[in-house]
């Protein structure tokens, strides 16, 4: 993912190393006995609400009827409520309950990407609609349309600034934030248009963006963030040219690395001892430590550890299935579902409760957050038509991508945990610039997943 230091402490100068050290002295629990009282009572309530989130997810996937709230909102408003109960309970751990991006990217986040990228559907039978089948296109939606949205928002944001209207960011500053926030949700999303059905066409052209964006967006904040940390305050037609550059080569990069890592340990599956497949734990074993070795070794050259997991994904569910028992395979593609739901509950029951332990120390830019969500709009929507009417150019007339099918897309652009996990590990020379960042991210996240999967909905529903 770009060497992305994903702690942030090194600088001193995000908001978690701002809260948490107000956290350090005076806090009787924060003594070794307190810690450990302290994490047993966390990991219970965030069990119960788990449990809580399965039963309610359990009801909206079997009402008969159009559900107008997602699993995403519902986690954040258990998140959100455990957030107040410490706040009130127990106001100086309160700082030390949000999401850690190191636990995220490395721990949440990769059996979310590799359940994507298993299950994925690659072909639906006599129909276009496949994911593969609809390639160009959302290579298109996800690369040059991520791109394209980074800098148009970002250049909005630039343009105002410097009119003296909001913040005025740094060039880099607002292009790190364009990259961020162009970090598209795939979870809030696709829990609608799963509940709802929709056309495959249109579910995969959203799912294939929204998985492939996310490692995009991380590489693109990666080189900006890079610039910042380097003095660089102005970004140049060069600068930009190199970073476009760089996404493409780490993009495809990773995907040659993810084929490598599976195709290496396809093989040693299938040269293996017989004896092996009737030990269900080691082949298990082997595919998901395969996997994870793949998005570590990513990140570790500076590669995209998220495209180079789904992709492993996609390669193991038709590799790695064939070359292990049927009783392996049943159970892996259990284990991966089960542990990607618990996983996206987690994410966001985390993410409600950082609103309330971060909000504080958050600089709330009201002018600037309205300006940020017209600019998010009109990158978005710059993104969706143009790419789709030019991935139509190359589709026969049966097949080619509706109208009413774009607009869903440009309005399916929920933010979430990922681009929330990066405003958190912004660095800025200006403190002020990056609790602006964040506290617009955080209302970005908050409001797309709360409102706006209600207007895809809506959207779906009326046909649109």
């Amino acid at each position: 993912m770009g060497e992305l230091n994903y702690s942030g402490s090194a600088t001193g100068n995000t908001v978690l190393d701002a809260a948490r050290g107000i956290t350090t002295s005076g806090a009787a629990v924060n003594t070794e006995e307190g810690r450990t009282e302290w994490t047993r009572l966390e990991l219970c309530v965030i069990a119960s609400l788990q449990l809580a989130l399965v039963l309610v997810s359990y009801r909206l996937d079997r009402s008969e009827h159009p559900v107008l709230i997602s699993e995403s909102a519902v986690a954040i408003f258990f998140g959100v409520l455990f957030g107040a109960g410490v706040l009130i309970f127990y106001p100086m751990e309160s700082l030390n309950n949000g999401m850690d991006p190191e636990i995220l990217f490395y721990a949440l986040l990769p059996p979310i990407i590799l359940e994507a990228g298993f299950n994925m559907k690659k072909r639906v039978p006599f129909k276009t609609v496949g994911f593969f089948s609809n390639f160009n296109a959302i290579m298109l939606l996800s690369i040059v349309g991520t791109l394209i949205a980074t800098f148009i928002t970002g250049g909005v944001l630039i343009w105002l600034g410097n009119m003296g209207l909001i913040t005025q960011l740094t060039t880099a500053e607002a292009y790190l934030y364009g990259a961020l926030i162009s970090a598209v949700d795939p979870v809030a999303t696709l829990s609608v248009f799963k509940k709802n059905g929709v056309p495959p066409l249109l579910f995969n052209l959203v799912f294939g963006e929204s998985m492939l964006n996310d490692g995009v967006a991380i590489v693109s904040f990666t080189l900006f963030q890079g610039l910042i940390r380097n003095d660089i305050a102005d970004v140049t037609l060069h600068d930009a040219g190199i970073i476009i550059i760089k996404v493409f080569g780490i993009g495809f990069g990773s995907v040659g690395l993810a084929a490598v890592v599976c195709f290496t340990s396809a093989f040693l599956l299938k040269q293996a001892d017989p004896a092996l497949h009737q030990h269900p734990s080691y082949e298990i074993s082997i595919v998901l430590l395969s996997a994870y070795l793949s998005y570590v070794i990513a990140d570790l050259v500076g590669m995209s550890g998220i495209v180079a997991l789904f992709f492993s994904g996609v390669l193991m569910s038709h590799y790695h299935l064939y070359n292990i028992a049927d009783e392996s395979a049943t159970a892996l593609q259990h284990l991966l579902t089960t542990s990607s739901f618990m996983a996206d509950n987690f994410v966001f029951i985390y993410m409600g409760m950082s609103v309330v332990a971060y909000s504080g120390y958050f600089t709330w830019d009201w002018g600037f957050i309205l300006a940020n969500m017209v600019a998010c709009v009109f990158g978005r929507m710059l993104n969706t038509f143009p790419m789709c009417m030019l991935a139509n150019l190359c589709r026969s007339e049966d097949n080619k991508i509706p109208w009413s099918y774009m607009v869903v897309i440009w309005f399916a652009g929920l933010r979430g945990a990922i681009a929330f996990a990066l405003a958190l590990n912004v660095y800025t020379p200006n403190r002020v610039h990056a609790s602006v960042i964040q506290s617009t991210t955080l209302f970005t996240v908050m409001f797309t997943t709360l409102v706006g999967a209600v207007s895809i909905l809506l959207f779906t529903i009326s046909g649109v």
